[in-house]
């Protein structure tokens, strides 16, 4: 059985509506619900009780809950999932490692798009390249045509937004990872329609804490978040503590992930073009995860990023329901 916590939430639904429709025993698990499928995160009785019997459980709460939610699922005995740390909270949760492998278990961190798809994307990049690599960009940008005129279109939780614009972005710069200042590394790029040419800032990601671990050689990396025009600017003049309702994007969106990696001499350039909107692009990879967990095609006790944890990265985007692009 698979368990996802936070299942009412926008993610959450799209995780446990994948399973279910691959024939997986979910228990969809939410502050918001009653009766057995009701837990507190925040509460560690009240998360070992409901993860009781699970095999995986996928979190899709919000990601400052990721140790409880990640202590509680190795105390169950179960695989564990998530979308992502926001780099910080990453890499307190590396440090569970001997823990995990201790107990025979398997942590992913940051199986969703981004961190999740980009994750994989560096590291095929980096094995079509042939070579060390010597820098890293990921950009990542979603837009939906049926958006337009919507006062708030914003693409996922409006608060894990606010922190990644507002908290000093983690970069590697001339071979050392440091922080920049938050909204800076404007730069542009292409992108395929309805996209086009779109701006693109530095924001603090989860990539950044596992990939420079994976690839010493690295002079430069950077994350790059391209939003909707006029988006940025709503954002950061929102009121503290007022936090619109994401945006449901319609079946027209298109979420793009980008990872172009370069030794000097030469480049590859792997993208996802995903249909359907940032919801259901980062629900299946996290939802595929759980479902070889379970199965047991992954098995790698401890806790990696996705680039460590999957086998064969290409194999496993292939089983997105996204087309992947390369140059």
């Amino acid at each position: 059985m698979i368990a996802v916590v936070g299942a009412a939430g926008t993610i959450g639904r799209h995780v446990a509506a994948f399973l279910e429709e691959w024939g997986e025993d979910v228990r969809p698990l939410d502050h918001r619900f009653e009766g057995e499928e009701h837990v507190d995160a925040r509460d560690p009785d009240s998360l070992a009780a409901a993860l009781r019997g699970a095999r995986v459980c996928v979190n899709c709460a919000d990601y400052r809950l990721n140790i409880e939610v990640m202590q509680a699922a190795r105390a169950a005995g179960a695989h564990y999932v998530d979308l992502g740390g926001l780099f910080h909270v990453t890499r307190t949760q590396l440090e569970l490692d001997g823990k995990f492998r201790e107990a025979g278990l398997t942590a992913i961190l940051g199986m969703g798009s981004a961190p999740g798809k980009t994750n994989l994307l560096a590291r095929a990049a980096v094995e079509r390249l042939g070579a060390h690599p010597r820098t890293l960009e990921i950009w990542a940008v979603t837009r939906d045509p049926a958006a337009d005129g919507h006062p708030f279109p914003a693409p996922y939780s409006v608060r894990t937004l606010l922190d990644e614009l507002r908290m000093r972005p983690m970069v590697v710069a001339k071979g050392r990872l440091t922080d920049v200042e938050p909204l800076s590394g404007e730069a542009e790029r292409d992108f395929p329609e309805p996209i086009g040419r779109t701006r693109g800032i530095y924001t603090l990601h989860s990539e950044l804490a596992t990939l420079p671990m994976r690839y010493p050689t690295l002079e430069g990396a950077s994350f790059r978040l391209c939003l909707s025009p006029g988006l940025l600017d709503k954002l950061l003049a929102l009121p503290e503590g007022e936090e619109p309702e994401p945006y449901e994007q319609s079946p027209a969106s298109v979420a793009v992930h980008l990872v172009e990696a370069a030794n000097g001499s030469g480049s590859v350039v792997g993208m996802t073009v995903t249909r359907g909107g940032s919801a259901r692009s980062t629900s299946e990879p996290a939802a595929r995860a759980a479902a070889e967990l379970a199965g047991g095609r992954i098995a790698v006790p401890g806790v990696h990023a996705p680039e460590e944890a999957v086998p064969d990265p290409e194999a496993f985007l292939s089983l997105l329901d996204t087309e992947v692009r390369w140059q």
